[in-house]
Parts: C-alpha cells; sequence; structure tokens
C-alpha cells in the first residue's frame, strides 16, 4: 500500500529540512575563523570600489530604468487585453481604456517631472 499524500509531503519537508542543515553545518565547519579586512568591501564581478571600469551612474539612468520596466510590464497587460478584445464585455473594454488612461498619466507626469530628460 503507497504512503498516503500527508506522509509524503511530510518525509519531503525532513528531507529538506535535514539538507539545509547539513549544508548549514558544512558551511560553518569551512568558513575562515578570523575575518580579512576584505570581507566587508562591496565586491562585483571582480571589480573593487572605485574602479574606472564601473563609474558610478547618474540617478536618472535608474529612474529611467525603472521606468521602462513598470511600462513593459503594463504593455504585457495591454497585450493580453488587446488578444481578447473581441470576446470582451463592456466593462472589461471601459476598464482597459480607464488603464491605458492611467498608463498615459503616469507618462505624462514622467516627462513634466523630468524623468525621462537625459544628463
Amino acid at each position: 500500500m503507497p504512503p498516503s499524500s500527508e506522509l509524503r509531503v511530510a518525509l519531503f519537508s525532513l528531507l529538506v529540512l535535514l539538507v539545509l542543515w547539513g549544508l548549514l553545518a558544512l558551511a560553518r565547519r569551512l568558513h575562515p575563523k578570523e575575518p580579512s579586512r576584505h570581507q566587508d568591501v562591496p565586491f562585483e564581478s571582480g571589480l573593487g570600489i572605485g574602479s574606472p571600469a564601473h563609474p558610478p551612474l547618474p540617478i536618472s539612468f535608474y529612474l529611467l530604468a525603472v521606468s521602462f520596466l513598470v511600462f513593459e510590464l503594463e504593455g504585457a497587460f495591454l497585450f493580453a487585453w488587446a488578444v481578447a478584445f473581441r470576446d470582451l464585455s463592456w466593462q472589461a473594454v471601459l476598464g482597459g481604456m480607464v488603464f491605458v488612461l492611467i498608463l498615459g498619466l503616469g507618462w505624462f507626469y514622467e516627462w513634466r517631472m523630468g524623468a525621462l530628460r537625459w544628463p
């Protein structure tokens, strides 16, 4: 007789906890005993702080990048709405129009605040 689904979930959860405990014990055993002066320095792609390969970027770069992500996600929602447009009720069409209006207002606000202006 096969074990019940509750027993399978319990056994799998126990196995996961044992693996996690084992990995934590291994990490504690292998870590360096004395911290070095280099441990607190941020490190990315083999380059340290102030490296000429990674000059600091202006904040407008990040504003534009986040704006792109937000509007790209809204574009994905609009694509799904456009695919089903012929089968939608008038409430769904009105909701899509309100969504587009809010999207346009957000874009206008960003434009007026200068977030889309590159220095």
